[in-house]
């Protein structure tokens, strides 16, 4: 209760109201309880909320990375070199995006 009714305090200081101590006292009372019941008016879902759809989130991308193959088009090493009859050319591999496993 004591920081309810420093707060009190400095708000009514900073707003040159005078009060009693019994008003202030009733004033961070009634805030208190408030705060107490802020859940109430204004839904906050819990922490574990949060986390659960980030768990659920991050086995998708699991799974999702288990199930990718060896990819065909670079075999699997996530570039393409075409040579020529001077020169050669290498890019990142266009099925894979260079990462060298590709979705089923």
């Amino acid at each position: 209760m004591n920081y309810w009714k420093e707060c009190i305090e400095c708000a009514f200081d900073e707003a040159g109201i005078i009060a009693t101590v019994e008003q202030i006292e009733h004033v961070a009372d009634t805030v208190r309880v408030s705060h107490d019941n802020y859940g109430m008016a204004f839904y906050s879902p819990p922490a574990s909320e949060h986390l659960r759809s980030e768990i659920d989130d991050l086995k998708r991308k699991i799974k999702r990375e288990q199930n990718k193959v060896h990819c065909r088009e670079c075999d699997g090493l996530g570039s393409i070199t075409t040579p020529g009859p001077v020169h050669s050319s290498t890019s990142q591999c266009w099925k894979c995006n260079g990462e060298g496993r590709v979705d089923p």
